[in-house]
């Protein structure tokens, strides 16, 4: 016994140091991936450059019906399984009402919250497909890391 007690308070120490590094973490500087172009010397590399700015626009307005079209869904896939739920409950419900001695009390469903996360990255391979037309069409591009948020000075 003594050990189960002495385990469960260092489980909680742990838990609490965890969260301490998560919650500093959460704190940590905010990069982003800027690009420098280089234009070919080319005209003929410069109308090539025409044709990726076609296909970078393409591609944007693509993952932004995606992106609507994917949040949409996932607000539907949200109202089905509530309304789902509250069917199950509303059948709970009966059977509890004639045998509450057979039955336990249904807990009334609550409705959840969309999940976001997969819709908002549809469009991420929007700006790579476009550097490698650009570096195809005789351009250089250069990446750099930029601090943007909670920078140390």
């Amino acid at each position: 016994m003594p050990f189960l007690i002495t385990f469960l308070g260092n489980l909680g120490r742990w838990a609490a140091g965890a969260a301490l590094v998560i919650g500093l973490a959460a704190c940590g500087p905010v990069i982003e991936t800027h690009y420098d172009y280089q234009p070919p010397g080319s005209q003929a590399g410069m109308q090539c450059l025409a044709q990726c700015q076609k296909g970078q626009n393409q591609c944007t307005r693509d993952a932004a019906e995606a992106t609507q079209e994917c949040r949409y869904s996932e607000e539907r896939r949200v109202e089905e399984e509530y309304y789902a739920a509250q069917d199950r409950y509303n059948e709970d419900r009966l059977l509890y009402a004639a045998a509450p001695e057979k039955f336990s009390k249904p807990t009334e469903p609550s409705k959840g919250y969309p999940s976001y996360y997969h819709c908002d990255n549809l469009g991420s391979q929007c700006q790579g497909n476009f550097n490698m037309c650009y570096r195809a069409c005789g351009g250089q591009v250069q990446e750099r890391q930029v601090c943007v948020a909670n920078c140390e000075e």
